[in-house]
Order: C-alpha cells, then structure tokens, then sequence
C-alpha cells in the first residue's frame, strides 16, 4: 500500500490548525509531516496532543535563522530530509489549503490515478499537479476570520471558476525518493487548463488574507461546490478527540502537580449536590437526536415508544437553585450515542469547544413558565430561536443511575468554582473529558484563567457574544 504524508509549516495558527489536521487525517493521508515556527497560541499544544493519536511527525524551526521564509523552509527541507524515505508521495501544503480527493481517500485518488495512466506511465511520474480551487466567501464578505471560526469546509462553499487566472496553480505530489535537493517549487508546474477530476486544493485564501485587496480579488463565488463536505463528518468527530484530549492533558498536569493550584491552600468543604433532569418538549412534541443521521429535532411523543431511532435529549440543572447557579444546565442525550460529540447545530455553527457530548447551556426564564437556551461559548440559541417547556424526568434510568448527573456530583463536590474543579480533578481516579470540559466553560473568566491552559482559556472563554 502507498505510504502518503501532508507537509506543512506554521506559526500561531491554532485557530485552523485543529480543523486542518482533523481534515487531512480523515482523507487519509499515512502521515502528517508538521513545522512549527516556535508557535506561542497554543499550537504546540494541539500539535502534541494530536500526535499522541495519530502519525503526526514535529520538527521545530531553527530560530538562529532570523529570515522568516528561509527559516521555513530550512525547517521543512530537514523534516523531508528526516522523514521522507518512509513515504512514496508527500504534498506540501498551506494551513488554508485542503486537498480534497474525489474518491473519498487519498489511496482511492492514487488508484484512480494509477488506473487512468497506467502502472507503467504511473511508476515513471515523479510529480503529480494537483490544481487549486479559490474558494469564496459567499455572504460572509464582511466576515472576518481573525479569530475561532467553525471548520471552513462547513462555512466555504463557492469557488473561483476554471478561467479565474489562479485555478491554473497546482501544488504537487512529488516521490521523496528522486527529489534530490531539497524541496520542489511548489508552484512550478502552472497549468493552462485546471483539472479538478480527480482531486483538488481548496484553497480558502479570501479568508485568510491580510489586506482588503487581496480578499477582494480572491472572494471568488463563480460556482457551488458543496462536496467539500463530503469528509466533515469524520472530520468533526476527529477534532473532538483532539478537543477532549486536551482538556484530559490538562487534568494530568494538574494530578502530576504540573499545574498551580486554583485556590489557597487548605481543604475545602465537601457538598453534595442534587440535580434535576428534564425532557423538552415544544406540544406533543420531544426533541431527540436521530441516531442514524446525527441530527436533533422535536419529533412526535406517540411516535417515539418503540425502536431505537431517536434518543430523547436530557437537560439537566442544579436542583439547590441560588444566583450563581439559576443559570446552569447541561444537554446530553439519555442514551450513549455512537460518536464522541453532541451534534446540537449545524456544521456552519459548530465551534471547536462545542465538540463535547455534553454541552453547557445558559437558561433564560420566560413569563409564561418556558425556557430558552444558549449554547456556550457561543452562545448560540439552541435547537433554534423559540423557548421550549422543560418536563421533569425521573433522573435513574432504567439501566441505573444516570452517569451524566453521577459525573456532575462527582466534579461539583467542592462547588461550582474553579478552585473546586481543580480538587475534584486532582482526588480523581477517572476523568470525563466531555463533563470537566462543560463545567469549565460555565465558569466566570476570571476563575477560569486560573484552572487550565491558556490555549483552552481562549477556545472556551475568549468570545465575543
């Protein structure tokens, strides 16, 4: 089987980063080769973190080399240098920059491509143009994305037309084995007519452009090209182990004492506490997660006694109800659910800190006795912008207790602070990612700048609302 691996160098990048090694993983590529140029966002952090699950080989630059450009690609000519020889192709890429394979795979694009040439004429290549594709901005023109931004293959679906002069840009693969000196140019082989049959790069360049006037000239909406999305849904599910293993990293600094203490020293007081757990329901109508599809809606009550289609979503709150926490509630669904996340809004809305299985919601009270709920960080008004009615359930499931309320017991035994989270994670024997990462995005933001990093202080507290 062809060995293939992404090259990529960066620096501050880890608003994209985590979407693009999530994409790149989910096509398929056997590994991923990745520079990083003494990042200080947080980067390394996901890096490292990504690594630990999948093949993601790290090479820092050298900063005795002052020239931005040459340090990058010195550092990327040592990793090819390095890690090359394991691999029959590499591609060099952009962090804006997606290669996207018809076929679903990069092993299904290079089958295609060996099938269509021949396995003689496909041995002989050394290089293999892949073209790009400009993607636009569609009505987020006056959107800036400076800051986090749900994963561009959901928001970008237009692109430059074939006749736009850039299309005719290819980056390549190319075989390590006959690339003697050094790295190719990656723009060398131009051509005069762009081929996107087989695969292309989706090049997001309007979005991450720095002057107005390349965003213009490259805001390009000629065509419709919604296959981009064919890889989000693995996507979205990979990023979510890359999220919640690096709230599980943050817990273990804290159990091996890496991490200060979020509060003076001396024990604190123990309580425990009582939650209430609630149906929502909008009429004869409960909102459910379809288990096939991944989606929620509200459903028809008569319609959900039998099968095993739709799981009812839970909404859980504390039951001793005081200022600090009138507010407070989580949504997670009755049952497990085959995927590690909780897919509570569309793609287009779906935030990198929103990939837990139980989410934080705030609570807003209506007259008439109904709720509205937002989701945070975001947020954003969830299932949509209409109040729903919260019907009391009993909290033990049929199965026993429900593991969800056994899990916010356990983390709130010392209070809804951070200096009680920090105790309850450094006593703990088990952690949940999903439910530490959801309590913690309740905090206030002056508590929560003490407890984690502060890559995860910006993904879950640096918002604008």
């Amino acid at each position: 089987m062809l060995r293939t691996a992404a090259l990529l160098c960066i620096h501050n990048e880890a608003n994209r980063l985590g979407w693009w090694i999530a994409h790149h993983v989910a096509a398929g590529f056997s590994a991923l080769l990745i520079c990083d140029d003494h990042s200080t966002d947080g980067s390394q952090e996901i890096l490292t973190q990504a690594a630990r699950n999948y093949d993601i080989r790290l090479l820092a630059t050298d900063q005795r080399e002052t020239d931005r450009l040459q340090r990058h690609q010195n550092a990327l000519t040592k990793m090819l240098r390095q890690e090359g020889g394991h691999f029959d192709w590499v591609i060099q890429l952009a962090v804006d920059e997606y290669f996207l394979p018809e076929g679903g795979s990069v092993s299904a694009f290079f089958t295609e491509t060996e099938a269509r040439l021949g396995a003689k004429t496909f041995q002989q290549i050394t290089h293999f143009p892949i073209n790009w594709c400009l993607t636009g901005l569609g009505k987020r023109t006056n959107q800036l994305f400076d800051g986090q931004m749900p994963h561009p293959r959901a928001l970008f679906q237009t692109h430059a037309s074939e006749a736009f002069p850039d299309s005719r840009v290819t980056r390549s693969f190319f075989r390590p084995a006959h690339q003697r000196q050094g790295l190719p140019d990656p723009f060398a082989y131009v051509q005069n007519t762009p081929d996107w049959s087989t695969a292309r790069i989706l090049h997001d360049a309007a979005a991450s452009s720095p002057t107005p006037q390349m965003r213009r000239y490259y805001d390009r909406n000629d065509q419709y090209y919604n296959k981009g999305q064919a890889l989000l849904p693995k996507t979205l599910d990979i990023s979510a182990h890359i999220l919640q293993g690096l709230i599980l990293g943050a817990c273990y600094a804290i159990q091996n004492g890496q991490s200060a203490p979020a509060h003076p020293e001396g024990p604190l007081p123990e309580t425990a506490r009582r939650f209430k757990r609630f149906h929502l329901h909008r009429g004869e109508q409960k909102l459910v997660m379809d288990s096939h599809n991944r989606t929620i809606s509200f459903q028809p009550i008569e319609e959900l006694r039998d099968g095993d289609e739709f799981v009812p979503l839970c909404l859980i709150r504390p039951e001793d109800l005081s200022p600090q926490t009138e507010h407070l509630a989580w949504l997670y669904t009755e049952q497990p659910i085959a995927a590690p996340y909780l897919p509570a809004t569309t793609p287009t809305f779906t935030y990198f800190p929103t990939l837990l299985d139980c989410l934080p919601v705030r609570l807003q009270q209506e007259d008439n006795g109904a709720v509205r709920l937002s989701l945070y960080p975001t947020g954003l008004s969830l299932p949509d912008d209409e109040p729903v009615v919260l019907i009391h359930t009993e909290n033990a499931l049929p199965s026993g207790p429900d593991p969800v309320e056994k899990a916010l017991q356990f983390f709130t035994i010392y209070g809804f602070s951070a200096a009680g989270l920090h105790e309850a994670i450094r006593q703990s024997r088990w952690l949940s990612p999903s439910i530490i990462g959801a309590l913690y995005a309740q905090l206030p933001k002056q508590e929560a700048q003490t407890l984690f990093s502060p890559l995860l202080y910006r993904l879950f507290h640096d918002w604008k609302r």
